[in-house]
């Protein structure tokens, strides 16, 4: 019981500080540093695509303090005559399993976990690296609990298991997570590109697709529609091959 009450006050005291979740956190410079920008075109009939920039955990462009997925800047124009409608995308990695493009934030980040507990479904001599630096996540034998729910979220757990009852101070930390969680969900719906999109002859538009965390990706095909004509455009992403893998692990697909 007194490990029980220290959890509640060391919980208290996170809260009074002000404590945010950190997976509810904007970065400080959200937006100041540039991403990645490959810039990377394919066409196909009246459609063209163009990866302009992919954004990655931690990685340059990022705006969210930990982001479990991948935001590939994407741009989309019409070339032809008649209205073009762009209807989905999908994203192939190393491991060959297509990934869709997600709209919760929430839900991607629980997707890019299960992944990983799975290890992106990858040959065990395939190493991934999510993040650099001291913030680097290695996944070589399973992460499921490297990157699951916060500190905070533990304490209170443990706290509440014990039937203590916290001061009203964790309120106000609730109330900011929920606050920040918000900030997170405009954000990502401000920058997602919306689809199925119809665009005009001429039109160039531009928005992000967030994948779940996709080691060693392949190929981005974007599915459009112009009249009775169905198609799709292949964007090759050979030269990002190494994305999410560290230099000593096989870029090829198993045979």
């Amino acid at each position: 019981m007194k490990r029980v009450l220290s959890l509640a006050l060391a919980a208290a005291t996170i809260a009074s500080s002000g404590c945010v979740s950190s997976r509810y956190k904007l970065t400080k410079d959200a937006g100041t540093s540039p991403p990645v920008a490959p810039q990377l075109t394919a066409e196909r009939a009246s459609a063209q695509a163009t990866v302009r920039s992919v954004i990655v955990f931690q990685g340059q462009g990022s705006w969210k303090r930990e982001a479990y997925w991948d935001e590939y800047i994407v741009a989309l124009a019409n070339r032809g005559e008649a209205p073009l409608i762009v209807e989905s995308t999908e994203l192939t990695g190393l491991a060959g399993t297509p990934m869709v493009s997600g709209v919760d934030p929430w839900e991607l980040e629980k997707q890019s976990r299960t992944l990983a507990e799975k290890r992106f479904g990858l040959a065990k001599d395939v190493t991934v690296q999510i993040g650099s630096g001291l913030g680097a996540i290695t996944v070589a034998a399973g992460i499921g609990a490297a990157i699951g729910g916060s500190g905070l979220a533990a304490i209170g757990g443990a706290a509440l298991g014990g039937i203590v009852a916290l001061p009203v101070l964790v309120g106000g930390s609730i109330y900011r997570n929920v606050s920040s969680r918000h900030e997170v969900e405009r954000e990502f719906d401000r920058r997602r590109l919306k689809l199925p999109a119809t665009l005009v002859p001429a039109q160039i538009t531009q928005g992000s697709l967030f994948f779940p965390i996709t080691p060693g990706p392949r190929q981005l095909v974007v599915r459009c529609r112009s009249g009775d004509e169905r198609f799709e455009v292949l964007v090759d992403l050979a030269t990002l091959a190494h994305l999410h893998l560290p230099s000593t692990s096989p870029t090829t697909p198993a045979p």
